[in-house]
């Protein structure tokens, strides 16, 4: 596989994570019966923090599993 192509990858997989942790936070702010994290600066500044804690475990997760599903590797 080339450069162009992991890349690409990557930035499908960055975006996977983006999509992932704005939607789980609408979906949790909705079951908590709370304002939506875009009304308020405290929320968005909230998002970020987690984002940049909690997102880097995310896009290991799905690196992993595109690596794993490439090679044909399967968990014992």
């Amino acid at each position: 596989m080339n450069i162009a192509q992991r890349l690409q990858e990557l930035v499908r997989f960055l975006l996977i994570t983006v999509v992932f942790l704005v939607v789980s936070r609408i979906f949790f702010d909705l079951l908590a019966g709370r304002p939506m994290f875009w009304t308020s600066q405290e929320g968005i500044d909230t998002l970020v923090w987690h984002s940049l804690v909690g997102g880097p475990f995310i896009l290991f997760a799905l690196l992993v599993a595109a690596q794993r599903a490439g090679s044909g590797n399967t968990p014992p």
